[in-house]
């Protein structure tokens, strides 16, 4: 399926957002679900799902996973699985890190999302953000 200008924006800011966390492009192992992605190589699939940024440091110490969602996919069914899929991959990890990208009309939605699916996997202590891509356009 075509990806929407929206979530190319999206992906994008998942990319400077795991450089801000984990370090320069150069140091880590990423992987992106895109039209053309940096490196040529996809995500992993977790749990039956492609996230579309799979990120780590080099060596590994955190493990990043950023979705991006429009608006109208980020309230779907499909949307909530594999969100979860995601979190329970990461509270098997060491330092791990999800962010979910939404444009800025759907971040409070997000947030609320995030925060009731990452809740069975409190003890983890994954960290969960939700960003949009607004940064980009400053």
């Amino acid at each position: 399926m075509p990806e929407s200008a929206t979530h190319a924006v999206l992906v994008q800011a998942l990319l400077a957002f795991a450089q801000q966390e984990l370090g320069s492009l150069a140091e880590l192992a990423v992987r992106e679900d895109a039209l053309r992605p940096l490196r040529g190589e996809r995500p992993p699939r977790i749990h039956g799902y492609v996230p579309d940024v799979y990120a780590t440091n080099v060596p590994t110490t955190s493990t990043l996973i950023g979705e991006a969602k429009t608006r109208t996919d980020l309230e779907t069914e499909h949307s909530e699985k594999q969100i979860s899929a995601f979190l329970r991959y990461l509270a098997q990890t060491q330092d791990g890190i999800f962010v979910l990208g939404v444009p800025l009309s759907a971040v409070a939605t997000a947030k609320r999302l995030v925060r009731r699916l990452n809740a069975p996997f409190a003890e983890a202590r994954t960290r969960a953000v939700v960003i949009d891509g607004s940064a980009l356009h400053r």
